[in-house]
């Protein structure tokens, strides 16, 4: 067969009915079809390819633009280019609707990723719009303003105070999760919260060489009844966290699904708890939603005991300033998916998470 030459072609309609989107997609990214398009004066589209190349976008994007370029008909795409392009246009839709044009001249880029944040920081960006999911930002690179959109929030990992204000980063409408009692300057921010990821569930809590004590099992000297009664003051431990997500709450069951992420230090006591088991709470659509609004990422406190000679999990639990505590529930994978009795914790249909450790990892400025 005759390899087909772009350059014998003169008009969009033609293109598009003798090359795939497989094929021009190809093209655009070995530079050929925006030069095609400007040498057949179509200007404003060659320099539209042209800065969507330089911008670096996705490859859905860079499909979607060649879709509106070439008008080319939804049913000559196969069906993962539709489902990759659909997700396009929704985030592009997105974009449009959270995205604030007056950004004072100021580079600005809308981001639903870890990734794409670092990819829009790398390129420049000034203003960064954070949609949806959690993020880490580089405090080492100063007079960046990040604006949170579908409750996003800020992951800040650091032990020591910093001083956001003297750096020139702003936050705005966003939820800012600390995992140590850190104190951190925002007050030129706008509509910021501090989610408090450092406290413990009681006042007296445990020392951290008490907890690894504890972890390290009954001593030689020890009688099982003493060690059990140190186990049962092992309360209000913080174990982990949980991010919260608008998808994984299900109307019908009233129930909030999650995935957590277990402290390091205690996987090996939670690894028989947690194996086969997807986590949950009770909540009403009316209290999910306030919850989801106004804490987002909890911490995940645990009550131990020994039971049958093993150190276990006696409670899991959420310690909430919008409802107080909020129990964890777990169910076992292979029941899912059976249809339960209106009175059952769980109801048929929902998806299967899978558990993380805690062991993410995310790209860091200042390494």
């Amino acid at each position: 067969m005759e390899e087909k030459n772009l350059f014998d072609y003169h008009s969009l309609q033609e293109v598009a009915e003798n090359f795939s989107l497989t094929e021009l997609f190809t093209l655009a990214k070995q530079k050929n079809l925006d030069e095609w398009l400007e040498s057949n004066f179509y200007t404003t589209e060659s320099q539209q390819l042209i800065t969507a190349l330089d911008d670096k976008v996705s490859d859905a994007e860079l499909k979607l633009i060649i879709c509106k370029i070439f008008n080319l008909d939804f049913e000559t795409l196969s069906a993962d280019e539709l489902d990759e392009i659909s997700r396009c246009v929704a985030k592009n839709q997105r974009h449009e609707l959270f995205f604030d044009k007056r950004n004072d001249g100021k580079k600005a880029a809308f981001v639903e990723t870890q990734s794409e944040l670092v990819r829009e920081l790398q390129n420049g960006a000034e203003v960064l719009y954070l949609y949806g999911g959690e993020f880490r930002i580089p405090h080492n690179l100063h007079g960046k303003t990040y604006i949170g959109r579908n409750n996003a929030v800020i992951d800040f990992t650091d032990d020591g105070d910093i001083d956001f204000d003297e750096r020139d980063i702003i936050f705005e409408g966003l939820q800012i999760f600390i995992h140590h009692p850190v104190t951190l300057r925002v007050e030129k921010s706008k509509n910021v919260k501090i989610l408090n990821g450092s406290r413990t569930a009681l006042e007296s809590r445990p020392t951290l060489q008490e907890i690894f004590s504890i972890l390290r099992g009954r001593n030689p000297f020890e009688s099982a009844e003493n060690f059990s009664q140190r186990v049962e003051e092992m309360r209000g431990v913080a174990v982990g966290t949980a991010l919260l997500k608008d998808e994984n709450y299900f109307y019908d069951a009233a129930t909030f699904e999650f995935a957590p992420k277990w402290n390091f230090e205690y996987v090996a006591i939670l690894k028989g708890y947690v194996n086969g088991k997807d986590f949950y709470v009770k909540l009403s659509p009316e209290d999910a939603q306030r919850l989801y609004i106004n804490e987002r990422k909890l911490q995940i406190f645990a009550d131990f005991a020994y039971i049958d000679g093993k150190l276990t999990i006696l409670n899991l639990y959420f310690e909430t300033e919008t409802l107080g505590r909020i129990f964890i529930e777990n169910i076992l994978r292979a029941l899912k998916g059976k249809q339960f009795d209106a009175d059952e914790k769980f109801s048929s249909g929902s998806g299967i998470l899978a558990l993380g450790y805690g062991l993410e990892l995310i790209t860091n400025y200042e390494d």
